[in-house]
């Protein structure tokens, strides 16, 4: 047992030994290398620009220049977001500007946008630094308020926003609101809106069809610019009929005036429906006012084109008011209204005289049928003096103004005295089986 513990101490006694043989040889093979150097840390590569979101740099920003809405895109309606990466250096300035994603046309704005933003200097540990980040930009047209569409009364569209004062004779027969719904409906443009629409129906008309119709746009304009006007627009137009082998122009571009209006008109032959087309233009405010005219020969084209004839300012509001003669006063007195609204069950009851209308032969083989809607206005004696379409199949529209026309009814009495009537008149277009 005492041999076993001399024994043990003897090892470590050698192994004490050893280590310190070992640090000795260590410390001499290093002191032999480099006397007087001590350790030192690596040196760093080259510096790295940091990566930032877009949410920090968002709150450096100090000058910001919106992007510049491309036209071209206003008019085709393009909107959307475009991303960027940028680089910002020490100083806030932007560099290298790359798109990310988003349309080109679009794009391109964007970028010319960006670089000429400024941001303050992105520090770390106090110091400023280069970084790489990204920015956001959203496109959006908005939809600006509609205009005046102006309204009918008294034989005369009005419309002060647009300064339009346009009488018209009861040949002429409205389908405004009824075209107004089509448009909607067909399309989703928020730029283009139908002020008037008027269809040609002689009170003498025995045809089942109008031979010239109108209907009068406000197109909004992208820019007030010079090439952005009339004349501009009916070339466009007179290229594409052109190109597409749709119609035939006749002659060039025409001008002229009407109520300190200018015009511009451009005639072509149409391949498609209706044989005679016109268009005719004029600018107001931030709009090009169009007339679409159709006609089946040209001499119904120009019977619409002389209604601009007739066309005046809107008169002035007179802030004068009229001269009150003396009078002795014999207490109150009763008036009756020169118009009344009257529903169409009490006005079906005047009737003493109802033409049925004849079934349009092209409706018939089209299979067309329905429900035609008129508003009318009877005058004291009884008779159909104005008539507006306001629903119901266009291609019954014209057999139906033909027919009520003639109908005859007895003076509506209010107090006793016969008064105007404004009313709805319904007329059905069945098929058999």
């Amino acid at each position: 047992m005492l041999a076993v513990s001399n024994l043990c101490s003897e090892f470590r006694r050698a192994a004490m030994t050893l280590g310190w043989i070992f640090l000795l040889c260590l410390s001499a093979s290093t002191s032999a290398q480099s006397p007087w150097k001590t350790l030192e840390t690596p040196a760093p590569a080259s510096a790295q620009r940091l990566k930032v979101s877009e949410t920090n740099t968002s709150q450096l920003l100090i000058q910001r220049t919106p992007p510049k809405y491309p036209e071209a895109s206003v008019r085709a309606g393009i909107q959307g977001t475009v991303v960027l990466s940028l680089s910002i250096d020490m100083s806030g300035m932007v560099q290298n500007v790359t798109v990310v994603s988003g349309d080109p046309e679009l794009a391109q704005a964007a970028v010319d946008a960006v670089r000429q933003w400024k941001y303050k200097p992105y520090l770390v540990q106090g110091s400023p630094v280069e970084i790489d980040t990204q920015a956001t930009l959203n496109f959006r047209i908005s939809t600006p308020a509609p205009p005046d569409l102006g309204f009918f009364h008294d034989d005369v569209y009005r419309n002060t926003y647009f300064r339009l004062y346009y009488p018209l004779s009861h040949d002429w027969v409205r389908e405004t609101e009824i075209v107004r719904k089509q448009f909607a409906e067909q399309n989703h443009t928020t730029s283009t809106y139908v002020l008037l629409t008027e269809v040609h129906i002689p009170q003498d008309n025995t045809e089942p069809r109008a031979d010239s119709s109108f209907t009068v746009f406000a197109v909004r304009r992208a820019s007030s610019a010079a090439s952005d006007n009339c004349k501009q627009y009916l070339d466009t137009l007179g290229s594409l009929i052109q190109t597409n082998k749709t119609g035939k122009l006749k002659g060039g571009v025409t001008q002229f005036t009407f109520a300190t209006h200018d015009f511009y008109r451009e005639d072509f032959e149409s391949r498609n429906g209706v044989r005679d087309r016109s268009t005719l233009c004029t600018a107001e405010k931030d709009y090009l006012l169009l007339w679409r005219i159709d006609g089946w020969t040209w001499n119904a084209v120009e019977l619409a084109v002389s209604t601009l004839n007739s066309l005046e300012l809107p008169p002035a509001a007179s802030s004068s008011q009229p001269a009150q003669s003396e009078s002795v006063d014999t207490g109150p007195k009763i008036t009756t209204p020169s118009k009344v609204k009257v529903s169409s069950g009490v006005t079906t009851g005047l009737i003493i005289k109802k033409v049925v209308p004849a079934y349009p032969e092209e409706a018939r083989q089209n299979r067309i049928q329905g429900q035609v809607q008129l508003a009318v206005v009877i005058n004291k004696q009884g008779d159909v003096v104005d008539v507006e379409v306001i629903d119901g199949p266009l291609d019954l529209a014209v057999s139906a103004v033909n027919a009520v026309r003639l109908w005859k009814y007895r003076p509506y009495l209010l107090l006793g005295e016969p008064v105007e009537v404004q009313s709805t008149v319904v007329v059905n277009y069945s098929l058999g089986p």
